[in-house]
């Protein structure tokens, strides 16, 4: 489990590294040094008591902070003698973020996060007549997350690349599992231009944005 965290953080670091400012692909950005209004992200890593996928939406009414809702998900399965356990969380919650200045193209926002954590637990164990002793555990924790959230252009306009690297405080598996880490990395969206993120992709995928149209240049 170690060894998958610390290569995945490695991954993502380098993917980050890799990635171009916005600053030095397109000059004189009308967008430059300015937090999009709303943003998304798709994310995954470990939230809780495993690894899993997780969802993001923030709003920015103000360019150096904003608030942010969060939903995640993640599934694990241990063999315990003969039989197994499953323990998955369902995790949904808010969050308070902070934006600095941005620097060589990363945006730094710490962020202070809530959550209520629906764990289910499963067991199944053998026993000697041959049948199984099953056993259920269903519970609901709050869960508080504190650290920052790293983030770098790819395009302009378009997707950033994004790390949240934090610990969870709280009476919860995710704060004993691996040292109470949180860990997740992926894409985040503005959305408040549409049209540019449209542009954005087809830039990133190898495509020309739609030239105008040609009847407007020859009267």
């Amino acid at each position: 489990m170690t060894r998958s965290i610390v290569s995945s953080v490695l991954l993502l670091v380098c993917l980050v590294l890799s990635a171009p400012p916005v600053l030095a692909q397109v000059s004189g950005s009308p967008h430059t040094n300015r937090v999009p209004i709303a943003r998304a992200g798709l994310f995954y890593g470990r939230t809780g008591i495993a690894e899993g996928p997780s969802g993001y939406l923030e709003i920015n009414p103000f360019p150096w902070l904003g608030f942010c809702a969060i939903v995640s998900h993640s599934h694990t399965t241990h063999e315990i003698v003969g039989g197994h356990a499953q323990v998955s969380d369902l995790s949904t919650g808010a969050c308070l973020t902070a934006h600095l200045p941005e620097m060589k193209g990363f945006l730094i926002s710490p962020f202070v996060q809530m959550a209520y954590q629906n764990e289910h637990i499963r067991t199944v164990m053998p026993l000697d007549d041959g049948t199984f002793d099953q056993y259920a555990d269903d519970r609901v924790r709050r869960v508080w997350t504190v650290g920052p959230t790293i983030d770098r252009a790819i395009t302009k306009n378009g997707p950033r690349w994004v790390i949240r690297i934090a610990r969870n405080f709280g009476d919860s598996p995710a704060v004993k599992n691996a040292g109470g880490l949180y860990f997740v990395g992926g894409l985040i969206f503005p959305l408040d231009h549409p049209v540019e993120l449209g542009r954005s992709l087809r830039r990133l995928v190898g495509r020309k944005p739609p030239a105008a149209d040609s009847s407007t240049a020859h009267p």
